[in-house]
């Protein structure tokens, strides 16, 4: 009987034994990383679990379909042996008639298979799916699959797994009568966190079930490839093609070499479309290792319409030397977070990192897990978390040949914090930096009277402090607006440790750099939040307030209220470096200066304050040794050197070379300030700058 008189009987099912058989979807219950009760429960089921192919003996099969009952043999997973036997297999195929490239429907109802589980389990995804030789019109493999269903299996009797539908593409040169032949069952179940594989092949006593008309044309096939090279698990397939249906969905699947056993779970994610023109572009990312053994395969893309095929070679990753790791730092404090890293290990794998005592006993409660990549690396995140820890172990699943262990010192070295110029105006944003913090962690930062107490985060409008893996805190903070004139203390807190440095919050005030040195030092005086255009006097003062034999300074002070000069010391008597404003307020500002034994040093020719902030920071940009009187402009660059969005400021450098001014970063591609004399000889300087 033809498959078009077939479809033209009632194909009536016993829906009510179908739906006996309960279907509740279930996913992997395994826990999130391989822990010891984990590895445990594997090694205990490996020698019970048994994944099957098999149906039902009580469902009838679709009335008229093509019933053949071949000898199959089958091979269980996790090393249970084999077994053979006869195995009933009835599909329906329809329509009769299909156009070349066409979709067929196929409904399949299997009978018991030859293996059964050694276990009773509940609820155990599975998913059915048959292999089809087809001959006549067309040659190959196709593949029905099923839905994933949930299933209770008793142990030692007959699974019975419902019947199950599943389209397939005939190919696109099709013409003719095509018979199709049961080759292989397979079936997939997911047992403890783990897919395993159950193939029934057909060894003898096979034959066709059915046969499909290929008449019409349906258009020139698609083509597709694939990479040449063998490629690795759990990596991205590049996949290309043309001729496919315009604004089709690509779904890709792994097949084996001869077509048969195509699985879409093979490929987890991906970026595959097809273009307005039928090009196809993007790719497929591989199952994990566990997954996808080496081997020859066939990838298989379909679009709904079309399908195309080509071959794919998957090799995992071969260490080709010694395993290694590496710690970020071989001692910190308790708190921190350390990085382990490690090279030259099998692809795919839990890497078991553990921190060891003294004697080299365990400290269970510090171990974490990470998986090795699929170049062979891995980077575990270990938190310092016991006193008592000497030493990091790690290991490869558990595999005792694996173990590298390395010593560890938690230190007890205080954090150490630092302010720069330690002061700042309400609003302003100054740079923090410090030394021994607990690495991995995330520091706070609060302002605090000036003996450390009443510490409140509020005074602290925002922060960009970060400590990195050798325990260095770097950043910035940004005092509240509304900050009162005071002398504070800024405390930053990250982990178990804390540190606390005095912070001067005032809408004026003076900054000197060096604020210590012998006598002759050049001192540059920078000032900020005077009266623009103001005149400025700057003098030496003794410890009784008088005022020093050095020469008085005049500055002229910008239209941002910011100015820098030159003032030497010459008078050993000097305490004190004193700015006042002159026929104005007139403001006056204060800084100590020390003056020591040695040889004078030099000052820095260049300098950002703060160093980096977020889009707004209000910079202040401080030069000397650029030729006096002469007119400096002072732009943001980008990454490739170009001038940003930012307007440029400009500024006439005083007659002892310095200059400062105030530059905001509001372009977020700026990378760094640079300085430049105009039309003089040209001096340029430059230094970074980080948007955070």
């Amino acid at each position: 009987m033809s498959v078009r008189q077939r479809s033209s009987v009632r194909q009536r099912s016993s829906v009510r034994q179908r739906s006996s058989v309960r279907q509740r979807s279930a996913g992997p219950r395994g826990p999130k990383r391989p822990d010891t009760a984990l590895r445990r429960a594997v090694a205990l089921a490996a020698g019970t679990v048994l994944v099957w192919t098999g149906g039902t003996v009580a469902l009838a099969p679709p009335a008229h379909a093509g019933t053949v009952t071949p000898t199959v043999h089958c091979t269980l997973p996790a090393g249970q042996g084999e077994a053979t036997g006869p195995q009933q297999m009835s599909v329906d195929l329809s329509p009769a008639v299909v156009d070349p490239g066409g979709r067929v429907h196929a409904k399949v109802t299997l009978g018991p298979s030859p293996a059964t589980s050694g276990l009773s389990l509940n609820d155990v995804p599975t998913t059915p799916s048959i292999d089809l030789a087809m001959s006549g019109g067309a040659t190959g493999t196709v593949t029905v699959t099923g839905p994933q269903v949930s299933l209770d299996i008793p142990a030692g009797k007959p699974i019975e797994i419902p019947p199950y539908e599943g389209d397939f593409l005939i190919p696109a040169d099709a013409k003719g009568p095509i018979s199709f032949t049961p080759v292989r069952n397979l079936t997939r179940t997911k047992v403890l966190g783990s897919t395993y594989e159950t193939p029934c092949a057909v060894v003898s006593g096979g034959g066709s079930i059915g046969t499909v008309d290929a008449e019409g044309t349906a258009g020139l096939p698609a083509t597709l490839t694939a990479p040449a090279t063998a490629v690795r698990p759990s990596t991205g397939v590049a996949l290309s093609g043309s001729l496919w249906t315009a604004g089709a969905t690509p779904v890709p699947s792994l097949c084996a070499a001869d077509g048969g056993g195509c699985d879409t779970g093979k490929f987890v994610s991906g970026t595959l479309v097809i273009s307005g023109s039928g090009e196809l572009t993007g790719s497929a990312v591989l199952a994990d290792a566990g997954a996808v053994p080496d081997g020859s395969y066939l990838v298989k893309v379909g679009d709904g319409t079309k399908e195309a095929t080509a071959p794919l070679t998957v090799k995992a990753f071969v260490p080709g030397g010694p395993r290694a790791i590496t710690l970020s730092r071989a001692g910190a404090p308790l708190g921190s977070v350390i990085r382990v890293t490690g090279d030259n290990y099998h692809q795919d794998r839990w890497i078991n990192t553990v921190g060891l005592d003294a004697n080299g006993a365990t400290l269970d409660d510090t171990a974490v897990y990470a998986r090795s990549t699929p170049d062979g690396t891995f980077t575990a995140e270990f938190t310092v978390s016991d006193a008592g820890i000497a030493a990091i172990q790690v290991d490869e699943g558990n595999d005792p040949a694996t173990v590298l262990t390395t010593p560890f010192t938690v230190t007890d070295a205080a954090a150490t914090l630092f302010a720069g110029a330690a002061k700042v105006k309400p609003g302003g944003t100054i740079a923090v930096s410090g030394g021994d913090w607990p690495s991995g962690t995330t520091p706070a930062a609060a302002l605090c009277a000036a003996d450390g107490s009443a510490c409140d985060s509020a005074g602290i409008s925002g922060s960009t402090l970060r400590i990195d893996g050798e325990g260095k805190l770097t950043g910035t903070v940004t005092v509240a607006g509304s900050t009162p004139r005071a002398t504070y203390a800024l405390q930053v807190t990250a982990g178990g440790a804390q540190a606390l440095t005095p912070l001067a919050v005032a809408p004026t005030f003076v900054v000197l750099t060096p604020s210590a040195g012998p006598r002759g030092t050049a001192v540059t005086v920078l000032g900020q939040g005077f009266a623009p255009v103001a005149t400025v006097s700057v003098v030496g003062l003794r410890a009784d307030g008088s005022q020093t034999s050095d020469a008085v300074r005049t500055k002229v002070v910008g239209l941002d209220g910011a100015f820098s000069q030159t003032f030497t010391v010459k008078d050993a008597g000097t305490v004190a470096i004193r700015v006042r404003e002159v026929l104005v307020n007139p403001r006056t500002e204060t800084a100590a200066f020390t003056v020591q034994d040695g040889s004078v040093p030099a000052g820095p020719e260049f300098a950002l304050s703060p160093p980096e902030g977020p889009v707004g920071t209000v910079v202040q940009v401080t030069g000397r040794g650029f030729a006096p009187v002469a007119t400096v402009s002072v732009t943001g660059r980008t990454a490739d050197g170009k001038q940003t969005s930012d307007s440029y400021v400009t500024r006439v450098v005083g007659l002892d070379g310095t200059f400062a001014l105030n530059f905001t970063v509001r372009d977020p591609a700026t990378k760094s300030i640079r300085a430049c004399e105009v039309l003089v000889n040209g001096k340029v300087i430059q230094r970074s700058f980080t948007v955070s």
